[in-house]
């Protein structure tokens, strides 16, 4: 096997991009809606509904994040503050040194100066689906998390296995009200078809908008075992399989592809380059300075 893979979005074509904001466009124009005041809560601030707005990750969560018809599902209202939430940001992000702009972002705020985020003051929390996964992947995805959170300063708490399916229908809450967790899936092209080819994974984020400015909430990360489990067989085995892993999980917190050199966030990556770049690194602290939800 050549020491060489592919991201998703290397898959997509202009054409999709295109549908994508002609999508984006007629969501801007839907009209606002005014949430149902909490039963009981009178002492709290009301709140706008979260409306979700689809995060294009490698392109292809797009159509995935959509109804057949193109409409946008909401939540029925925004949730209470996570138990877990600080009043301040958790972590702080790696001081770069060398600073570079060798980077890019997933998704703009409105006006375009800052990118959407996670909120920094609450942990983002993921639960694994196993079943594909690589010998030792979790000590991988334990890894990687790593280095996500040493660049960001995002808490990101894996919360135990499950076995169902990521969300794809725009759902952004669990029964209980809360944010659902990120689910991060081993998996093979025969369960999901946009791992067909050399594409190694793919990773994505949705966010809610409100007051005029998004977070991302929730997400997927979905990876491919079998495919891994060959990288690992390679020069530098589990260097390069890891790299995959970090280059997904920077998908998820809004770190998009930029083609140029030294940069892991390249859209095809290679055994040769198995750590984050002075882009990557510069890119992925400005995800972490994002600004707190004020629930």
């Amino acid at each position: 096997m050549e020491g060489r893979w592919r991201d998703a979005l290397l898959l997509v074509e202009l054409r999709r991009r295109r549908r994508v904001a002609r999508l984006l466009r007629r969501m801007d124009r839907l009209d606002a809606r005014s949430a149902p005041r909490r039963p009981g809560g009178g002492h709290r601030r009301s709140a706008a509904a979260a409306s979700v707005v689809v995060l294009m990750l490698g392109g292809l969560f797009v159509a995935s994040m959509l109804g057949d018809d193109g409409s946008v599902s909401s939540a029925s209202d925004f949730p209470d503050r996570p138990a877990d939430a600080e009043q301040q940001p958790i972590g702080s992000p790696v001081t770069v040194a060398d600073r570079s702009d060798d980077y890019a972002f997933v998704e703009m705020q409105d006006g375009g100066t800052d990118p959407v985020t996670y909120d920094p003051c609450v942990p983002i929390h993921l639960v694994v689906d196993t079943r594909r996964m690589v010998d030792d992947g979790m000590q991988m995805l334990e890894e990687a998390l790593d280095e996500v959170r040493d660049a960001t300063g995002l808490s990101l708490i894996v919360d135990g296995l499950t076995d169902e399916p990521a969300r794809d229908d725009g759902t952004v809450t669990d029964a209980d009200g809360a944010w659902l967790p990120v689910t991060v899936s081993w998996s093979d092209p025969k369960e999901s078809s946009r791992l067909e080819g050399d594409v190694a994974g793919f990773a994505g984020s949705a966010s809610v908008d409100r007051d005029g400015r998004r977070w991302f909430v929730t997400g997927s990360v979905v990876l491919d075992g079998p495919q891994l489990a060959e990288i690992l067989d390679g020069p530098r085995g589990w260097q390069s399989a890891r790299s995959v892993v970090m280059h997904e999980l920077a998908h998820l917190v809004g770190l998009d592809h930029v083609d140029a050199p030294g940069q892991l966030m390249q859209p095809e990556g290679s055994d040769s380059l198995t750590s984050w770049g002075a882009g990557d690194l510069t890119g992925l602290a400005a995800l972490g300075r994002g600004t707190c939800i004020d629930y």
